[in-house]
């Protein structure tokens, strides 16, 4: 199983190579954006290159989706925190009833042995 993730990785990465060395001359092209806020001057930003351009929207959409989904991973954790505490609760409270059940069942069981040895008498 080892083997087969190594070499599918192996294929993806190389994938990933074939497609940036066929595509050079849109990944090398440079660019330059204007923010215009009507407000004040036009913003200028120096030219990049289109691959740091798609890097950087690339690392951006990374940190959106981990703090959108922050929230919802620390309630997970809170709630199977609570889970495994009522678990814990659950066995103890099996294991005092489990152990009820035998004493009452050795109780019940000798006073039963002695009237059968009275009424034999």
């Amino acid at each position: 199983m080892r083997n087969i993730k190594i070499i599918l990785w192996i294929i993806i990465v190389g994938f990933i190579v074939l497609l940036l060395f066929q595509n050079q001359e849109i990944i090398l092209a440079k660019q330059s954006f204007k923010l215009d806020l009507m407000v004040a001057d036009e913003y200028h930003s120096p030219e990049m290159p289109n691959g740091t351009i798609y890097f950087v929207c690339l690392l951006t959409g990374f940190f959106i989706a981990f703090f959108a989904g922050l929230a919802d991973r620390f309630k997970s954790k809170k709630k199977i925190r609570t889970l495994k505490a009522a678990n814990a609760s659950q066995l103890e409270e099996i294991s005092t009833l489990k152990s009820k059940v035998e004493l009452m069942q050795s109780v019940s069981a000798r006073p039963v042995q002695t009237v059968v040895e009275d009424a034999e008498d």
